[in-house]
């Protein structure tokens, strides 16, 4: 099974470590079908930052959440290859909905942790995969959530919500 080293994705619209889902012409009902597969939802969480003693929010993260096709896995273990496949077909998704112009934020799109994510109750505290995409500034790290993150977060809740996928809840 191959292992990424490094999962920055390339908001220059050329692809990313897999090459971008754009150029490979995913139709928004495809991503749909991967959304219904897996039964994805996400989560948005604050990144915080400590300088100078202080901490500070300096940018956001969307973990999408998925669990094998047709549902809970009967007697799976983290890392086994159906956790591979939702992994890769959750990156497809995350990897669509980054914006394709540069922007004064960057993104980066995380590897397999080879691990189960217990979800809350609300789904059922089932096993997730879960892939996270964050949000940081380009050059200061170090600063504070500004403009440009919050429309990158709005614009990527919108695809999201677009495909079906709801915020901390399963589709209907």
């Amino acid at each position: 099974m191959a292992q990424l080293k490094d999962a920055r994705a390339d908001t220059s619209g050329q692809g990313g470590a897999y090459g971008s889902s754009r150029d490979a012409a995913l139709t928004a009902d495809s991503l749909k079908q991967i959304a219904l597969r897996h039964s994805v939802c996400y989560e948005v969480w604050p990144e915080w930052a400590v300088n100078g003693g202080r901490i500070t929010r300096v940018g956001f993260s969307i973990s999408l959440c998925g669990v094998h096709e047709n549902g809970v896995g009967n007697n799976d273990v983290p890392a086994c290859v159906r956790c591979w496949g939702t992994y890769s077909s959750l990156r497809i998704v995350a990897e669509s909905i980054l914006p394709a112009e540069e922007r004064d934020c960057r993104f980066e799109v995380g590897v397999f942790d080879r691990a189960w994510h217990v979800a809350p109750s609300a789904r059922h505290g089932r096993n997730e995969t879960v892939v996270t995409i964050s949000i940081f500034h380009r050059r200061n790290f170090h600063a504070p959530i500004d403009e440009c993150q919050q429309e990158c977060l709005d614009e990527m809740r919108e695809r999201l919500h677009s495909l079906g996928i709801r915020e901390n809840a399963l589709s209907r």
